[in-house]
């Protein structure tokens, strides 16, 4: 029995992890400015996240030409960055110009498990990739954006106006 799918919602999560890749990208490009050490290099490494989001986002999008083998690429580049993450993250480097908020290192478990989260739900879209299936592939982009959209919920500045 085929399952039916519901495209609007389907396309409309797409959006939602795309318009937040979008916004990622938009703040780290101004917030890099006078960041060294541990900040600057975990700033660099969020970007390049964000950068990855943000291509795979113009495909499902229909912006850029549709290639499950380089969404593919961009997920493993998501999924190696991800176990990263916590170590970039040590307990004296909440100095600016950092958009961390003190909750992570408060909350270091939940931060860490959102980290791992990351990791395999990029690993999933990667897998999910190799099967070529636009709405497969959509739908689990969808999942990976809001793993990222969690984190900065709950453990990254608000972007000032």
């Amino acid at each position: 029995m085929k399952k039916e799918v519901n495209t609007d919602r389907l396309f409309r999560s797409a959006r939602l992890a795309l318009l937040f890749a979008g916004a990622l990208l938009t703040g780290v490009v101004v917030a890099h400015g006078g960041a060294t050490g541990v900040v600057k290099e975990r700033m660099e490494m969020m970007k390049d996240v964000g950068d990855n989001m943000k291509q795979v986002g113009a495909m499902i999008k229909g912006r850029a030409a549709f290639d499950s083998m380089v969404i593919a690429k961009h997920a493993q580049a998501i999924s190696d960055a991800a176990p990263q993450i916590p170590e970039l993250f040590p307990s004296d480097s909440l100095h600016k110009p950092t958009e961390a908020l003190p909750a992570i290192w408060e909350e270091l478990d939940q931060f860490s498990a959102l980290s791992v989260k990351l990791g395999d739900e990029a690993k999933k879209l990667q897998e999910t990739a190799q099967g070529r299936d636009k709405r497969a592939i959509s739908r689990q982009f969808a999942k990976l954006g809001k793993v990222c959209s969690s984190c900065h919920t709950d453990y990254r500045k608000k972007e000032e106006k």
